[in-house]
């Protein structure tokens, strides 16, 4: 019984705790394109996470957001990335480069680069 009522607390603090939110607690939307090098990686349209243009040709990101069976499309120039908007750029990866050194059920040595198709226009709003 005591079980029981343990795992209902647990529950609950999880559920009113904002811990299943989307997004940063306590954070706020940023100015729409105030960060023009900021991308969003995506499978089939929807965010698998974050990374950040480098260089024209290079996104730095983390590996584990590598799917080993499809194909990531980074999202440039997005306010709302649940959005198409004007200025988005959608390009894709010419080449994945995770860190030797990483393995998938490890947090060590958990980065990538994405080798893109040069981008060569940023909205600077």
């Amino acid at each position: 019984m005591l079980h029981a009522i343990a795992a209902i607390y647990v529950l609950l603090l999880i559920n009113f705790s904002g811990a299943t939110e989307y997004g940063i607690t306590g954070g706020k939307v940023a100015k729409p394109h105030s960060r023009p090098y900021m991308v969003s990686l995506q499978i089939q349209g929807k965010h698998i996470c974050g990374g950040m243009l480098i260089r024209k040709d290079y996104v730095l990101t983390a590996a584990h957001c590598k799917d080993c069976y499809q194909d990531i499309t980074v999202v440039l120039g997005a306010h709302n990335i649940s959005k198409k908007e004007r200025n988005q750029q959608r390009i894709n990866v010419k080449k994945y480069h995770a860190h030797p050194q990483f393995k998938a059920d490890q947090f060590e040595y958990d980065i990538m680069l994405l080798k893109v198709i040069p981008i060569y226009t940023i909205c600077l709003h």
